[in-house]
Protein backbone atom coordinates (compact mmCIF):
# COMPACT_ATOMS: atom_id res chain seq x y z
CA UNK A 1 0.00 0.00 0.00
CA UNK A 2 2.30 2.37 0.78
CA UNK A 3 4.97 1.60 -2.17
CA UNK A 4 1.56 2.02 -4.46
CA UNK A 5 1.08 5.78 -2.76
CA UNK A 6 4.92 6.67 -3.93
CA UNK A 7 4.05 5.97 -7.14
CA UNK A 8 0.80 7.92 -7.15
CA UNK A 9 2.72 10.89 -6.09
CA UNK A 10 5.49 10.72 -8.14
CA UNK A 11 3.59 9.76 -11.40
CA UNK A 12 1.18 13.10 -10.73
CA UNK A 13 4.05 15.69 -10.19
CA UNK A 14 5.49 14.40 -13.37
CA UNK A 15 2.33 15.40 -14.65
CA UNK A 16 2.03 18.54 -12.86
CA UNK A 17 5.86 19.81 -14.32
CA UNK A 18 5.13 18.38 -17.49
CA UNK A 19 1.78 20.08 -17.81
CA UNK A 20 3.73 23.21 -16.73
CA UNK A 21 6.81 23.23 -19.18
CA UNK A 22 3.55 22.64 -22.00
CA UNK A 23 1.99 25.60 -20.87
CA UNK A 24 5.60 27.70 -20.88
CA UNK A 25 6.16 26.34 -24.02
CA UNK A 26 2.96 26.90 -26.28
CA UNK A 27 4.88 28.07 -28.72
CA UNK A 28 7.28 24.93 -28.90
CA UNK A 29 6.82 22.54 -32.02
CA UNK A 30 5.81 18.59 -31.82
CA UNK A 31 9.56 17.65 -31.41
CA UNK A 32 9.89 19.78 -28.34
CA UNK A 33 7.07 18.12 -26.69
CA UNK A 34 8.00 14.73 -27.61
CA UNK A 35 11.29 15.11 -26.23
CA UNK A 36 9.86 16.88 -23.29
CA UNK A 37 7.53 14.20 -22.77
CA UNK A 38 10.40 11.12 -23.37
CA UNK A 39 12.27 13.54 -20.21
CA UNK A 40 9.01 13.67 -18.06
CA UNK A 41 8.93 10.06 -18.72
CA UNK A 42 12.14 8.79 -17.69
CA UNK A 43 12.37 11.17 -14.81
CA UNK A 44 9.61 9.47 -13.59
CA UNK A 45 10.45 5.59 -14.37
CA UNK A 46 13.85 6.37 -12.60
CA UNK A 47 13.47 7.52 -9.38
CA UNK A 48 10.37 4.49 -9.19
CA UNK A 49 12.82 2.24 -10.56
CA UNK A 50 15.19 3.32 -7.58
CA UNK A 51 12.88 3.68 -5.18
CA UNK A 52 11.21 0.21 -5.20
CA UNK A 53 14.96 -1.31 -5.24
CA UNK A 54 15.66 0.69 -1.98
CA UNK A 55 11.99 -0.53 -0.75
CA UNK A 56 12.69 -3.79 -1.99
CA UNK A 57 16.29 -4.03 -0.16
CA UNK A 58 14.65 -2.48 3.29
CA UNK A 59 12.31 -5.34 3.42
CA UNK A 60 14.33 -7.88 2.96
CA UNK A 61 16.63 -6.50 5.65
CA UNK A 62 13.42 -5.91 7.89
CA UNK A 63 13.00 -9.93 7.29
CA UNK A 64 16.44 -11.10 7.37
CA UNK A 65 16.15 -8.73 10.90
CA UNK A 66 13.19 -10.23 12.06
CA UNK A 67 14.58 -14.01 11.38
CA UNK A 68 17.53 -12.73 12.84
CA UNK A 69 14.66 -12.18 16.16
CA UNK A 70 12.71 -15.09 16.36
CA UNK A 71 16.28 -17.12 16.15
CA UNK A 72 17.48 -14.93 18.98
CA UNK A 73 14.07 -15.68 20.77
CA UNK A 74 14.41 -19.26 20.59
CA UNK A 75 17.99 -19.57 21.22
CA UNK A 76 16.92 -17.62 24.76
CA UNK A 77 14.12 -20.15 25.15
CA UNK A 78 16.59 -23.00 24.68
CA UNK A 79 19.32 -21.35 27.33
CA UNK A 80 16.48 -20.54 29.94
CA UNK A 81 15.36 -24.10 29.65
CA UNK A 82 18.93 -24.95 29.86
CA UNK A 83 19.53 -23.07 33.41
CA UNK A 84 16.41 -24.12 34.64
CA UNK A 85 17.50 -27.49 33.82
CA UNK A 86 20.46 -27.15 35.45
CA UNK A 87 19.42 -25.42 38.54
CA UNK A 88 16.47 -28.09 39.56
CA UNK A 89 17.85 -31.34 38.30
CA UNK A 90 20.99 -33.59 38.94
CA UNK A 91 23.33 -34.29 36.71
CA UNK A 92 23.55 -37.90 37.24
CA UNK A 93 20.28 -39.16 37.72
CA UNK A 94 18.00 -36.43 35.91
CA UNK A 95 16.19 -36.10 39.24
CA UNK A 96 15.27 -32.92 41.03
CA UNK A 97 17.70 -31.88 43.62
CA UNK A 98 17.06 -31.51 46.77
CA UNK A 99 17.02 -27.46 46.77
CA UNK A 100 13.60 -27.71 44.56
CA UNK A 101 12.21 -30.71 45.61
CA UNK A 102 11.79 -28.61 48.97
CA UNK A 103 10.14 -25.97 46.93
CA UNK A 104 7.95 -28.44 45.80
CA UNK A 105 6.86 -29.23 49.67
CA UNK A 106 6.22 -26.00 50.09
CA UNK A 107 3.18 -26.02 47.50
CA UNK A 108 1.90 -29.48 48.25
CA UNK A 109 1.76 -27.95 52.23
CA UNK A 110 0.16 -24.99 50.91
CA UNK A 111 -2.26 -27.51 48.97
CA UNK A 112 -3.03 -29.37 51.56
CA UNK A 113 -3.67 -26.51 54.25
CA UNK A 114 -6.35 -25.16 52.03
CA UNK A 115 -8.11 -28.27 51.43
CA UNK A 116 -8.66 -31.84 51.71
CA UNK A 117 -5.40 -32.91 49.66
CA UNK A 118 -2.99 -35.58 51.27
CA UNK A 119 0.49 -36.18 50.08
CA UNK A 120 3.06 -38.60 51.58
CA UNK A 121 6.76 -38.16 51.29
CA UNK A 122 9.49 -41.09 51.97
CA UNK A 123 13.16 -41.23 51.79
CA UNK A 124 14.94 -44.12 49.94
CA UNK A 125 18.85 -45.00 50.38
CA UNK A 126 20.63 -47.84 48.11
CA UNK A 127 21.68 -49.89 50.61
CA UNK A 128 24.77 -51.49 48.97
CA UNK A 129 26.09 -48.14 47.04
CA UNK A 130 28.63 -48.06 49.48
CA UNK A 131 29.86 -51.41 49.14
CA UNK A 132 29.96 -51.02 44.97
CA UNK A 133 31.86 -47.56 45.12
CA UNK A 134 34.52 -49.76 47.64
CA UNK A 135 34.84 -52.59 44.97
CA UNK A 136 34.64 -51.32 42.00
CA UNK A 137 34.96 -47.69 42.15
CA UNK A 138 32.56 -45.03 41.48
CA UNK A 139 32.18 -45.34 38.03
CA UNK A 140 29.81 -48.76 39.14
CA UNK A 141 28.43 -47.29 41.93
CA UNK A 142 26.72 -44.48 39.06
CA UNK A 143 25.48 -46.90 36.78
CA UNK A 144 23.74 -48.64 40.01
CA UNK A 145 22.09 -45.19 40.84
CA UNK A 146 21.14 -44.62 37.39
CA UNK A 147 19.59 -47.94 36.69
CA UNK A 148 17.67 -47.34 40.06
CA UNK A 149 16.21 -44.11 39.84
CA UNK A 150 15.01 -45.39 35.87
CA UNK A 151 13.01 -47.81 38.08
CA UNK A 152 12.02 -45.82 40.45
CA UNK A 153 10.62 -43.66 38.47
CA UNK A 154 9.18 -46.29 36.05
CA UNK A 155 7.42 -47.17 39.03
CA UNK A 156 5.68 -43.94 40.04
CA UNK A 157 3.33 -41.93 38.99
CA UNK A 158 3.41 -38.88 36.67
CA UNK A 159 1.97 -36.69 39.43
CA UNK A 160 4.92 -38.33 41.70
CA UNK A 161 8.00 -36.31 42.49
CA UNK A 162 11.52 -37.75 42.52
CA UNK A 163 14.46 -35.93 43.85
CA UNK A 164 18.09 -36.75 44.63
CA UNK A 165 18.58 -36.09 48.47
CA UNK A 166 22.49 -37.59 49.26
CA UNK A 167 24.89 -39.53 47.74
CA UNK A 168 22.28 -42.74 47.69
CA UNK A 169 19.32 -40.96 48.81
CA UNK A 170 16.44 -39.92 47.25
CA UNK A 171 13.20 -38.30 48.18
CA UNK A 172 9.46 -39.51 46.84
CA UNK A 173 6.64 -37.24 47.33
CA UNK A 174 3.27 -39.17 46.59
CA UNK A 175 0.58 -36.77 45.48
CA UNK A 176 -2.63 -37.72 47.11
CA UNK A 177 -0.88 -41.02 48.82
CA UNK A 178 -1.33 -42.60 52.16
CA UNK A 179 1.32 -43.69 54.28
CA UNK A 180 -0.02 -47.30 53.50
CA UNK A 181 0.15 -46.57 49.50
CA UNK A 182 4.03 -45.30 50.10
CA UNK A 183 4.66 -48.72 51.87
CA UNK A 184 3.18 -50.38 48.43
CA UNK A 185 5.08 -48.41 46.28
CA UNK A 186 8.56 -49.09 47.85
CA UNK A 187 7.63 -52.75 47.94
CA UNK A 188 7.04 -52.67 44.63
CA UNK A 189 10.41 -50.74 43.70
CA UNK A 190 12.10 -53.22 45.70
CA UNK A 191 10.87 -56.02 43.84
CA UNK A 192 12.03 -54.42 40.13
CA UNK A 193 15.47 -53.21 41.50
CA UNK A 194 16.55 -56.63 42.59
CA UNK A 195 16.85 -56.95 38.84
CA UNK A 196 19.92 -54.92 38.97
CA UNK A 197 23.05 -56.37 38.34
CA UNK A 198 26.32 -55.12 39.23
CA UNK A 199 28.88 -56.27 36.79
CA UNK A 200 31.58 -58.65 37.01
CA UNK A 201 29.75 -59.24 40.16
CA UNK A 202 27.38 -61.71 41.04
CA UNK A 203 27.63 -61.49 44.67
CA UNK A 204 25.72 -58.16 45.33
CA UNK A 205 21.56 -57.63 45.03
CA UNK A 206 20.94 -54.57 44.85
CA UNK A 207 18.09 -53.22 47.78
CA UNK A 208 16.77 -50.13 49.49
CA UNK A 209 15.68 -48.95 52.46
CA UNK A 210 12.70 -46.22 52.98
CA UNK A 211 11.94 -44.21 55.30
CA UNK A 212 7.69 -42.33 55.75
CA UNK A 213 6.40 -39.62 56.88
CA UNK A 214 2.85 -37.38 56.09
CA UNK A 215 1.82 -34.22 56.60
CA UNK A 216 0.16 -33.10 59.36
CA UNK A 217 -0.35 -29.43 58.74
CA UNK A 218 2.43 -28.19 61.10
CA UNK A 219 5.95 -29.19 59.56
CA UNK A 220 8.34 -27.03 57.24
CA UNK A 221 9.24 -29.43 54.48
CA UNK A 222 12.45 -29.52 56.22
CA UNK A 223 11.34 -31.46 59.09
CA UNK A 224 9.03 -33.77 57.14
CA UNK A 225 12.80 -34.67 55.11
CA UNK A 226 14.36 -34.71 58.65
CA UNK A 227 10.83 -36.90 60.19
CA UNK A 228 11.28 -39.67 56.68
CA UNK A 229 15.28 -39.63 57.85
CA UNK A 230 14.68 -40.49 61.24
CA UNK A 231 12.13 -43.57 60.16
CA UNK A 232 14.92 -44.71 57.63
CA UNK A 233 17.82 -44.74 60.07
CA UNK A 234 15.37 -47.04 61.99
CA UNK A 235 14.81 -49.03 59.20
CA UNK A 236 18.09 -49.38 58.15
CA UNK A 237 19.06 -50.50 62.12
CA UNK A 238 16.43 -53.61 61.64
CA UNK A 239 18.76 -54.88 58.88
CA UNK A 240 18.34 -53.01 55.72
CA UNK A 241 15.50 -53.63 52.82
CA UNK A 242 13.20 -52.02 55.12
CA UNK A 243 10.37 -49.59 55.47
CA UNK A 244 9.67 -47.57 58.40
CA UNK A 245 7.12 -44.89 59.00
CA UNK A 246 7.39 -42.17 61.51
CA UNK A 247 5.25 -41.81 64.31
CA UNK A 248 4.60 -37.76 64.54
CA UNK A 249 3.29 -36.44 67.85
CA UNK A 250 1.51 -32.82 67.18
CA UNK A 251 2.89 -29.99 69.07
CA UNK A 252 1.09 -29.37 72.47
CA UNK A 253 -1.53 -26.14 71.95
CA UNK A 254 0.15 -23.27 71.88
CA UNK A 255 3.52 -24.45 71.38
CA UNK A 256 5.37 -23.60 68.18
CA UNK A 257 6.09 -26.71 65.95
CA UNK A 258 10.21 -26.31 66.10
CA UNK A 259 10.00 -25.93 69.55
CA UNK A 260 8.66 -29.82 70.49
CA UNK A 261 12.09 -31.32 71.64
CA UNK A 262 9.83 -32.45 74.77
CA UNK A 263 7.38 -34.21 71.94
CA UNK A 264 9.59 -35.97 69.40
CA UNK A 265 8.42 -38.58 68.08
CA UNK A 266 9.53 -42.02 67.23
CA UNK A 267 10.03 -43.90 64.30
CA UNK A 268 7.23 -46.86 63.55
CA UNK A 269 7.50 -50.31 62.91
CA UNK A 270 9.78 -51.29 60.45
CA UNK A 271 8.47 -53.30 57.49
CA UNK A 272 10.13 -55.72 55.54
CA UNK A 273 9.01 -56.06 52.06
CA UNK A 274 9.50 -60.04 51.97
CA UNK A 275 6.33 -60.27 54.03
CA UNK A 276 4.00 -57.45 52.67
CA UNK A 277 4.52 -57.93 48.68
CA UNK A 278 1.69 -56.62 46.45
Amino acid sequence: MRKSRIYLLLAINTLVLYGLVLFLLRDGDLHQFIIIGITMALMMIAPNLIIRNALNALTREAEEATGALEATKEELARVKSTLSSVTTLDELTGCYNEAHFLEVLIQHSGMSIRGTYVFTMTVLQVDQFSEVVDKHGLASGNDVLQLYTRIVKAALREVDITARLGADKFGLLLSGASEDDAVMVINRISQLISQIKVENDEEIKITNSGGITSYHGTETPEQMVEHANTALDFAIEQGRDRVAGYNYVPPEEGQEPDQGSDNEAEPGPAIDPDEEKT
